[in-house]
């Protein structure tokens, strides 16, 4: 049975790998380990290349599991002509688009954290991080006006700024995010403490029906 081990777990900040091809398809392969993080959890792929080719996309071969698995094979999308089974290769991620989607990912946690405080919140409709900015869909009894949406981001940026720690735990088979007594599901990538994530701006797009999105970049 075909696996892949996630380095991205292990070293998120790494940007450069070695690994053994283990399968080959029409338009991709898989690697026995690999450090580009495939679209799942509601993040973005990395982009890069393996042995110069570039990356186009990355996905898990979930084979309709539920939750996700974390030794599923990684499908990596390129240009495979000439690759054999068995051959070792050498990839990079782009890492300036890893650690921004990091930065971010932690902050969609905090503010996910301080809006479920408030006393409108009934509940998170999804989201998507990349790195270029994250959106998360709430669904809200009143809406966010301005000086409430200003009272988040500096809520947030105020914690931000105090420098907690971040870690990882498995509880059965999910993986929990933890950040100062913070507790969360997720098997994206983190920064390891709130410091580097440096100052945020958020915004919000009203979508109807209660639904507020929250859009989050950095500055």
């Amino acid at each position: 049975m075909l696996t892949t081990r996630r380095l991205f777990d292990e070293k998120p900040y790494d940007h450069e790998f070695e690994a053994t091809i283990t399968y080959i398809g029409d338009d991709h392969l898989v690697l026995d380990q690999t450090l580009f993080y495939p679209l799942s959890g509601n993040q973005d792929y990395d982009i890069g290349f393996i042995e110069g080719r570039q990356v186009n996309a990355v996905h898990v071969d979930d084979v309709g599991e539920s939750r996700l698995d974390f030794t599923a094979p990684i499908k990596h999308y390129l240009a495979v002509d000439g690759l054999e089974i068995g051959q070792k290769i050498s990839g990079k991620i782009d890492s300036v688009r890893r650690l921004n989607t990091m930065r971010l990912h932690t902050a969609s946690h905090l503010i996910e954290y301080f809006l479920s405080k408030t006393p409108d919140f009934l509940s998170v409709e999804g989201s998507f991080v990349n790195g270029l900015k994250d959106r998360t869909d709430y669904i809200l009894a009143n809406n966010l006006d301005p000086k409430s949406l200003a009272v988040l981001e500096l809520e947030v940026n105020d914690f931000i700024n105090q420098a907690h720690p971040i870690e990882f735990q498995f509880q059965d088979d999910m993986r929990i995010w933890c950040c100062a007594g913070i507790t969360m599901p997720c098997c994206g990538t983190h920064v390891s403490n709130t410091i580097e994530v440096g100052q945020i701006k958020i915004s919000r797009k009203n979508k109807g029906k209660g639904v507020n999105r929250i859009e989050t970049q950095l500055l």
